[in-house]
This record gives structure tokens, sequence and C-alpha cells, in this order.
């Protein structure tokens, strides 16, 4: 009993030992299967290996260079651009008070159109017929029938004795959005008020540089807001403590002498943007 016992045991041992052979085998034959599977298909695919996804390849010799776009900054004044001759005003349009017309008398806008009176303010600039080239025009008009190259707008100093900044505010924001409406193609310029003189501002108590400084920042918002371009004057007209300098200003405090004037203009061609680097 005991050997036939023993034999047994031998049979069931031998027996497990060729069904784990068995299966390692299988294992390995699988293995090998799957491996000739992806070593017969990667030579079929050209022997390319998937490279890993590092970023745009470095520019080879002789590729044109492309620089990033760049985009133009509303929220910042017009920096400074290499100045345009006298000819470029020959496509402009001037509307604004009588600062403007104090540059028309001087004769320095060349041949720019302007409309102007010297008690024009921002809520009648639409209605008013203005003289232009011997004829009397309204703003409407005078836009629909030619096509400027820039528009530049001054306005404010009329309306520092308003009651409320935010008739100012909303009177200029319509204002500019129409405009943008009737001269699409026209790049609109919002130039800032300039200052008066520190003897000048409070006299009367409404006009003061505090408060210039206040329509300026309106100004300003309105400009960003829009997409049109902001001329901040106080950078060539103002002095140290932000009043107009003496020595640009008429004894009045408020009007300017020629030698302003020019200053004023001269800082106008230096600062017309530059469409053709900008997106």
């Amino acid at each position: 009993m005991e050997k036939r016992e023993t034999r047994r045991q031998k049979i069931r041992a031998k027996k497990r030992r060729r069904i784990i052979a068995v299966s390692i085998m299988s294992i390995l034959l699988i293995a090998l299967v799957f491996g000739l599977i992806k070593f017969f298909g990667w030579i079929f695919k050209g022997k390319t290996p998937v490279s890993a996804n590092l970023g745009p390849s470095l520019p080879l010799p002789g590729d044109p260079v492309t620089s990033p776009p760049k985009y133009y900054d509303y929220t910042m004044p017009v920096p400074e651009f290499k100045p345009v001759n006298d000819g470029y005003f020959d496509k402009v349009l001037f509307i604004g008070d009588s600062r403007i017309a104090g540059l028309e008398l001087y004769g320095l806008l060349g041949g720019a159109d302007i409309l102007t009176s010297s008690s024009l303010s921002i809520d009648e600039a639409f209605d008013k017929k203005f003289s232009c080239s011997g004829k009397e025009v309204t703003l409407v008009e005078q836009v629909a029938s030619n096509t400027y190259t820039s528009i530049y707008i001054m306005f404010g100093l009329n309306e520092l004795g308003w009651n409320y900044s935010t008739a100012f505010q909303n009177e200029y924001s319509e204002f500019v959005s129409e405009l943008k409406n009737l001269a699409p193609g026209s790049s609109i310029y919002l130039q800032s008020i300039i200052p008066v003189t520190s003897g000048k501002s409070g006299n009367p108590s409404y006009l003061t540089n505090e408060k210039i400084a206040e329509y300026n920042l309106i100004i300003k918002n309105i400009a960003k807001d829009n997409k049109v371009y902001y001329i901040d004057l106080n950078e060539v007209m103002a002095d140290a403590t932000g009043a107009l300098d003496g020595k640009f200003a008429e004894a009045n405090g408020t009007s300017l002498t020629k030698t302003g004037g020019t200053e004023w203009v001269n800082y106008l061609k230096s600062h017309v943007v530059d469409k053709e680097i900008y997106s």
C-alpha cells in the first residue's frame, strides 16, 4: 500500500510540473507573438518612431523671419513716432474750440480742413454750421464729402462750467461713437485739454487745472473704450506743476502764443500712429 501511494504522489507531482511547464511555454509564446507583431508593424510603418512634442522647430537658413503681431495699447497715450512732414495735414480734419482756431490763425496746420469757433462745445458740434473752404457746412456734410486719413478733436474747455462731468462724458462718448460711424477709415485722435496757467486757474471758479485733469481722464477713458487714439498734450505744454507753461501762454493765461502753437503742432507731427507696425 505504501509503495502504491508513493507512486501515485510521484505521478501527481510529475503532472503538476508538466502543467507548470506548459503554462510557462504558453506565456512565452504569447509574448513572442506580440513582440513579432510590434516589430513587423514598426518595419511596415517606415521605421519612423513617434517623437515627443518639443514645440515648434527652429527656422532653417533662408526661412523668412516673422515677428509676433504687435497690438496697439489704447489705454495709453500715443507714443512718439518718426515725425511726419507738413503734407500730412492735407488729408486731416480738425474740429474744436478757440484753441484750434488759434492754430488756424497762426497758419500752423498747412492744408488741413478746420471746423471751429471760439465758443464751440461738444453738444452742438454736429448741428453747427462752420465756414470751411469758402462754404458753410456741418460736420456731417464735411466728413461725407471728404476722405480723411486722420481727424483731430479738441473739446472740454468750454464744458468745464457744466454742472455735471457725467454730462460731458456722455456727450463726448456719443460724439466719438457717431464720428467713427461717419468716418470708419479715419484715425481719430482725442486731444487732451491744455491746462491754463497757475495764475488763471480758479478764475472763474470752475476753470481750474484740477477740473481739467478730471476731464482729461474722462477723455482718455473714452479713447480706450472706443479704440481711438489719445494725445496727452500735457507732455509738451505743461510745466512741472501741471499748469500751462508761461512761455507758451498769452497774457489771459488761456490762449496760446504762436510759439506755444508751434510746440503743439510739432508734438502732433511726432505722435502719429504708424498703423503698419500694429495688427
